[in-house]
C-alpha cells in the first residue's frame, strides 16, 4: 500500500467526507502482454492485475469494499450483511476483509449452477465465520435478510449494515471512479498510448461504471467493453445509466468541483453474445480463451465471469479493427491463495441445501479439476 489514492490527490475534499478503509494493494500491477498480442496480432495488449488487488484476497471486490466496510465502521455497524450465489466472490471477499476489520458478515445466499470454486468459496466463507443464509430466490433472499435484520436490532439494538450484490452502490463504486486515475498515472511512466477499450466482465455493473466515471473525469476516450455476464434484469443499460449518475451525484455531493458527467456520454458499450446460456454456466468460447490466457501469459482466469470478457476481447481482435487499436483487459478475478487452513472446516456446518455443491457433479466445461486451496 503505497501513497495517497489519486481520486483523493486529485479531489482532497472527497478524502475527508467519504468514509474508506485501506484494505487493497495498489496500485495493482499493469503488464503488456507480448505473447498474446504476437499470437493475435494485435497492436497493443496490456491487462491491469486486479486479480493482485489486496494481499488477503484479490479481484475486483476490494475496491469497493474499501468504501463500504468503512462506512460500515464509521457508523458504528458490529455486522455487514450482503447477497450472491452461493459461491459468489463477492460473498468471501466481503467476508474476509469484515473479519479483518472486526466485523460479523452475514451471506443472504441463492442457488448457482456447480463448479468446483462453489465448493472451495463455501469452505472458505466458513473459514472466515460468514454466517450463510441459503434461500431459493432472490425475492426470498431479500425477505429473509429484513428477518434477520430485525433479529440483530432486537438481539443487538443495531441492524447489519447492509452491502448490495457486488457491492455496486455508488459508494462502493467510487472504488474505480479511483482505479480509472491509477491506470491514467501508470501509463503515464509507460512509451505506450492510453487504450482505446478496456475489456471487463460485466455483472452489478459498479467496475464498468466507476471505470467509465473516472476516464471521463480525465477527458479520455477510452470505451469500456462491458461482456455481460448476469442476466439482463441485473446487467443492462438503464441500470447501468443510474448508478452512473447517482454516482456522480455522490461524488459532487462531497467535492463539488469534481466534474458534472452525463451517463449519455459514458462510453460503456455492454456486450451481451458472450453470456451464454445462463448465469455461470461456462461456455466453450470462454473456455478457449481461459486456455489460450494461461498457455500464452499465464493469466488464470474463470469460466463465469473473465473467461467470458476473454472471449470478447479475443473475439473483436479476430473479427474487428479491433487489432489496430490499444486494448487492455481488466482481470476482476482473485490470483491469491485462499488462506492457510481454509479448505479444513467440515462443509456440514453449512446449511443442508448448500451441502449439494460438495456432493453434487460439475458441469461439463469446468476441466479443471478441484483447485487446491
Amino acid at each position: 500500500m503505497t501513497g495517497t489514492m489519486p481520486l483523493f490527490e486529485a479531489y482532497p475534499a472527497l478524502e475527508e467526507r467519504l468514509p474508506h478503509r485501506r484494505l487493497a494493494t495498489l496500485p495493482t500491477p499493469l503488464e503488456p502482454m507480448p505473447r498474446l498480442a504476437e499470437l493475435t496480432g494485435a497492436n497493443g495488449l496490456w491487462i491491469k492485475r486486479d486479480d493482485q488487488s489486496g494481499k488477503l484476497y484479490g479481484g475486483n471486490k476490494v475496491r469497493k469494499l474499501e468504501f463500504l466496510l468503512g462506512d460500515a465502521l464509521e457508523r458504528g455497524c458490529g455486522e455487514v450483511m450482503t447477497f450472491g450465489v452461493a459461491g459468489s466472490n463477492h460473498v468471501l471477499a466481503t467476508g474476509l476483509y469484515a473479519r479483518e476489520l472486526g466485523l460479523a458478515a452475514i451471506a443472504c445466499v441463492t442457488p448457482q449452477t456447480n463448479s468446483h470454486y462453489v465448493a472451495r468459496n463455501l469452505q472458505a466463507g466458513i473459514g472466515a465465520g460468514i454466517e450463510y443464509l441459503d434461500f431459493p430466490s432472490q425475492r426470498a433472499a431479500d425477505e429473509g435478510a429484513r428477518r434477520r435484520s430485525l433479529r440483530s436490532l432486537l438481539c443487538r439494538a443495531r441492524e447489519p449494515y447492509t452491502i448490495r450484490m457486488g457491492g455496486s452502490s455508488p459508494l462502493g463504486t467510487v472504488g474505480f471512479v479511483n482505479a480509472a486515475l491509477e491506470l491514467a498515472r501508470q501509463f503515464e511512466n509507460t512509451a505506450s498510448a492510453f487504450p482505446d477499450r478496456i475489456y471487463l466482465p460485466l455483472g452489478t455493473m459498479g467496475t464498468a461504471v466507476g471505470l467509465a466515471i473516472g476516464l471521463r473525469a480525465l477527458t479520455l476516450p477510452t470505451r469500456v467493453i462491458g461482456v455481460r455476464v448476469v442476466d439482463e434484469r441485473i446487467g443492462n443499460a438503464e441500470a447501468c445509466s443510474r448508478l452512473y449518475d447517482a454516482t456522480v451525484e455522490l461524488l459532487r455531493q462531497n467535492d463539488p468541483r469534481f466534474p458534472r458527467l452525463d451517463a449519455r456520454d459514458a462510453g460503456i458499450e455492454i456486450r451481451h453474445e458472450f453470456y451464454g446460456e445462463r448465469y455461470a454456466v461456462f461456455t466453450e468460447a470462454g473456455t478457449a480463451a481461459k486456455r489460450i490466457f494461461e498457455d500464452t501469459e499465464g493469466v488464470h482466469l474463470e469460466g463465469t465471469y473473465t473467461a467470458k470478457a476473454a472471449a470478447a476481447l479475443l473475439d473483436d481482435i479476430a473479427r474487428t479493427g479491433a487489432a489496430r487499436e490499444n486494448l487492455l483487459f481488466w482481470n476482476t478475478y482473485n490470483s491469491r491463495p485462499l488462506p492457510e487452513g481454509a479448505g479444513d472446516f467440515d462443509f456440514r456446518r453449512l446449511p443442508e441445501a448448500l451441502r449439494y455443491y460438495f456432493e453434487a457433479p460439475v458441469q461439463p466445461l469446468d476441466r479443471d479439476g478441484p483447485p487446491a486451496v
